[in-house]
């Protein structure tokens, strides 16, 4: 635990801020079964509006990057959060199709553009070394956060959904103030960063997409954020097809909070003694394989056991995506590299629930979680593909490479 505690102070204070802020993450987890509940919509049209939320999250990845390496990581933090409590605030007044899209694309448009920068300067503040400690820790906080929030949502989602919206908001402009506050700017200056410092977003999306490493990276993530998006999506509409309802839902939703509270730092430390592109191959494999293993559950614990399962293939993910691309990141474009791996999820977000969901209501269970294998399959190729650059650039895997 010591390499833990001796993390930066303000790697600690975000930790701190992402806690209270995910506790109070309401809205999207419930999102599909308040728009099937209370608006009437069927499955195809309840998954169909969350793809506004994913395109929200998409510009917000290209535009929150940006802003990171131009303006500073703690602007774009405070603002983000901010405006996305201004957004839902105001979200449970908005009663038809078109206005619930129109907000959930500007709530995630604003409120999603502190997450490239959060993990820009995470990388700022902590040595190559030391990444994957500090973004376990990250990742450890938002998931204590996960077990709270679910069950909090699942008891409130059927009668109070004005309450998850203003819940959410109070935390997010609570985690506003702790980083205006209590945390400074680390963007490295010009001394550091070189004359990349000043590269125009045009020529940084031109070192992105020549890229190929980062681009086969990108690929898998994609693919494994398709994967994911599941559980906030068709996750919950496949456990009410078996009759299983939101309170049930969150109960099992939880057990991958606890996993990660309790095993992810212990796990993290392991791990950092592997290869890094060997356990990203790994992650696709058994992220995708725990889905497919939905498909034979049919009971509250036979779905928690499930749980068990692709949440390890995710806490591999964890441990080493950010790590990786923050060392393949230019210094001075660290938060357009990690905006272009929100992107990823945030692509996932637009089209994994409208896909899911087509399919769930088309195909049935059964062909959606062979699917979502499918995509854990398809990611774990591409990692295989961007295994020798990150070799590479990374010292050949090493976990104490540095960039």
């Amino acid at each position: 635990m010591r390499s833990y505690l001796t993390l930066p102070r303000a790697v600690h204070i975000l930790c701190a801020g992402i806690l209270v802020n995910r506790a109070g993450t309401l809205l999207v987890p419930f999102l599909t079964l308040y728009l099937r509940g209370k608006l009437g919509l069927g499955i195809e049209s309840a998954t169909r509006l969350m793809g506004a939320y994913g395109a929200g999250a998409l510009v917000a990845a290209i535009v929150g990057g940006q802003l990171a390496d131009r303006f500073g990581r703690k602007r774009v933090m405070v603002g983000s959060l901010a405006g996305g409590a201004v957004v839902l605030w105001i979200f449970p007044l908005l009663d038809s199709d078109w206005l619930v899209a129109l907000g959930l694309f500007v709530f995630a448009m604003v409120g999603e553009m502190y997450r490239p920068a959060t993990q820009a300067m995470i990388a700022d503040l902590v040595e190559p070394e030391r990444r994957p400690q500090a973004f376990a820790m990250i990742y450890v906080a938002i998931n204590l956060g996960f077990t709270i929030a679910p069950i909090v949502g699942g008891l409130l989602a059927a009668t109070h959904f004005l309450w998850l919206c203003r819940i959410d908001a109070l935390t997010g402009a609570a985690f506003a103030v702790i980083i205006l506050l209590f945390v400074r700017e680390t963007r490295p200056g010009d001394a550091e960063a070189g004359e990349v410092e000043h590269i125009s977003w045009r020529r940084a999306l031109g070192v992105i997409t020549r890229d190929r490493t980062m681009l086969a990276f990108c690929a898998c993530t994609l693919l494994l954020g398709l994967s994911f998006m599941q559980v906030a999506s068709t996750f919950p509409l496949f456990l009410e097809q078996l009759g299983i309802g939101a309170k049930d839902y969150g109960r099992i939703l939880a057990v991958n909070g606890l996993m990660i509270t309790f095993l992810q730092l212990p796990f993290s430390s392991l791990a950092t003694r592997w290869r890094r592109d060997r356990m990203m191959i790994a992650s696709g494999i058994v992220l995708g394989g725990g889905f497919f293993l939905n498909a034979f559950a049919h009971t509250p614990l036979q779905f928690a056991l499930v749980v068990v399962v692709w949440t390890s293939g995710e806490m591999l993910n964890a441990v080493f995506a950010p790590t990786i691309v923050s060392e393949l990141a230019p210094v001075a474009m660290r938060g357009r590299y990690m905006g272009a791996l929100t992107m990823c999820y945030s692509s996932a977000a637009l089209f994994g629930a409208p896909l899911g969901g087509l399919v769930l209501a088309r195909a049935g269970g059964q062909a959606l979680w062979m699917a979502v294998f499918g995509l854990g399959l398809g990611a774990a190729g591409f990692a295989a593909l961007a295994g020798p650059g990150i070799r590479r650039r990374t010292g050949a895997g090493a976990p104490s490479a540095s960039a």
